[in-house]
């Protein structure tokens, strides 16, 4: 199966040849010789000078996926990822390649900016197309409804691992019945191995993404790599701080739950959270910055003076010492409070809105529960992406307060979109799948609604429970930052104000949702992430 692309595939000019000649070496291979194999780690950059090289894939029996001919280079997102790569590159005829050794891939993405774009955007796109290709990646089997099968599922997606799935549900003769087969998800990696329903580290291991993360010293840490962790990474990598990212399941934050984020400057047409998630990704790449996933940090302890670092212990057994650390793990959906809703969480009850999820449901009608942006985005995209589905906005108050103009007028004009005001559910019924919802509306009798899916958007709590009591909170939960911490009377040092992000743990500062007084949107979140890296030169100017 050939993959065809051209905007994905460009060839480069010979003035962009002769600029990155002298990052390069020209070196000849023999036809049939291998440039790189399927597994390998850290690959180089190879650009055809003459004759041909085929992208292939082992799993099928060598299969072309693409052949790169005279201008064209090899390579995608795994060249920044420095993750094993995918598919193995065979010399078609003599043929000679530039080649760029991975250590200097990001000096000709900051040396060359033209040249930077056409590499990184091509990366993006190859990486989509492989993510819808058959037998690249990893092979998921398990059941359609079941929480351990998504939660995989949702962690691949997250972190731009391509993989195939297998739905080992049965359907009943009148093709609607769904039984579960017995059994757990199995992950199937790149050299056969079969891990049995795995933990997300497993997975991680298996997809070559796991990298060993030792104890070390560093400039800034950040845990969260929602909008407002990426946007901090970017700018402190770079300005030239050695920069580490934390992350529990993977790039994209809550925002990277959403469909279709159309209020963010920039992008006029919108962006879905997980293109946001993934061009942030890419950048912070680019400039030198690195991310762990998945990974929990279980405790934040200052130095034993403030010229000390700050200590972050992981779940993995390592300390990081970082002289300034950023916490912007955000916030988490309420949970839906119906009878029977917490059973089928990640198997038809969702709090995100994203392919991973949708797909499950093609051609049946869903929920959507919330007055907010997020609950109208994921309601419009929910109708647009399958036309034979109804979708049923359910509001406890009226539509309109607490959403945008535009999607309200949207929603109102789409045939496909019921909206329930003022009206909650009550009950969610099913044995291994959600049958029906009862509804309840103010004044009147409650009655059953015909659904299979409920996507969840009724508000944010505090994330905040891991961080040690220490780290002062509002009455919310939410981080004091600034100013606010000295008016509780939390602020420890008597020297220096705080600064402005800092919390009440001198050099440990909170941005985002996960702060107190922010408004919650994706906007805010980047500026209040850009924001950081300038906290974080004025404390690194203080302990020096």
């Amino acid at each position: 199966m050939e993959i065809v692309c051209e905007s994905a595939f460009p060839v480069l000019t010979q003035a962009e040849l002769l600029l990155m000649a002298p990052l390069a070496s020209s070196e000849q291979f023999s036809s049939g010789e291998y440039l790189f194999k399927s597994g390998q780690e850290k690959i180089d950059l190879f650009i055809v000078e003459s004759g041909q090289v085929d992208m292939v894939n082992p799993r099928r029996g060598n299969e072309l996926i693409v052949s790169h001919r005279v201008g064209q280079f090899s390579g995608d997102i795994d060249l920044l990822t420095r993750r094993p790569v995918l598919l193995s590159a065979i010399a078609v005829g003599d043929t000679r390649v530039l080649r760029v050794k991975n250590d200097h891939v990001r000096d000709v993405l900051l040396k060359i900016p033209h040249l930077s774009d056409k590499l990184l955007n091509a990366f993006q796109l190859r990486r989509e197309l492989l993510s819808q290709a058959k037998d690249i990646g990893l092979k998921i089997l398990g059941p359609a409804m079941c929480s351990d099968t998504n939660m995989i599922r949702e962690f691949l997606h997250k972190n731009f691992v391509p993989f195939t799935w297998q739905d080992t549900t049965e359907r009943a003769d009148d093709g609607h019945q769904q039984v579960c087969l017995a059994g757990e998800p199995s992950v199937t990696c790149a050299d056969g191995t079969v891990l049995s329903r795995p933990t997300l580290r497993q997975v991680a291991v298996g997809a070559g993404m796991w990298q060993h993360c030792p104890s070390q010293a560093i400039d800034f840490a950040v845990i969260g790599a929602g909008p407002a962790g990426l946007a901090a990474a970017v700018y402190a990598a770079s300005e030239g701080l050695s920069t580490l990212v934390l992350d529990r399941l993977g790039p994209g934050g809550q925002a990277g739950g959403s469909s279709k984020i159309e209020n963010f400057m920039g992008f006029p047409s919108g962006i879905s959270g997980t293109d946001l998630a993934t061009r942030g990704s890419l950048q912070m790449l680019k400039f030198g910055a690195e991310i762990i996933a998945p990974v929990s940090v279980t405790d934040i302890a200052p130095g034993a003076t403030e010229h000390d670092p700050v200590q972050l212990t992981l779940d993995c057994g390592a300390v990081i010492s970082a002289q300034v650390v950023l916490v912007a793990s955000g916030v988490v959906w309420r949970k839906l409070e119906a009878k029977g809703a917490r059973r089928f969480e990640r198997a038809g009850v969702y709090y995100a809105c994203t392919t991973v999820e949708a797909v499950l449901h093609d051609n049946s009608d869903v929920a959507v529960v919330g007055a907010g942006n997020s609950a109208g985005q994921a309601a419009t995209f929910l109708a647009d992406c399958c036309p034979e589905r109804q979708v049923h906005l359910i509001i406890r108050g009226k539509l309109g307060p607490k959403m945008s103009d535009y999607l309200c007028a949207r929603i109102r004009a789409n045939p496909r979109i019921t909206v329930h005001e003022e009206t909650e559910i009550t009950e969610v019924m099913g044995v291994s799948f959600i049958e029906s919802v009862l509804l309840s509306k103010k004044g009147s009798q409650s009655v059953p609604l015909v659904v299979s899916a409920i996507f969840v958007f009724i508000g944010s709590e505090s994330s905040a429970e891991w961080i040690p009591e220490t780290i002062a909170r509002d009455s919310d939960g939410f981080l004091l930052t600034g100013p606010d911490v000295e008016k509780a009377g939390v602020w420890p040092l008597a020297y220096r104000e705080p600064c402005p992000l800092e919390t009440s743990m001198p050099r440990v500062l909170a941005a985002g949702d996960i702060r107190s007084g922010t408004t919650k949107r994706v906007g805010f979140a980047v500026g209040d992430g850009s924001h950081a890296v300038s906290c974080v030169h004025r404390l690194r100017s203080i302990i020096r």
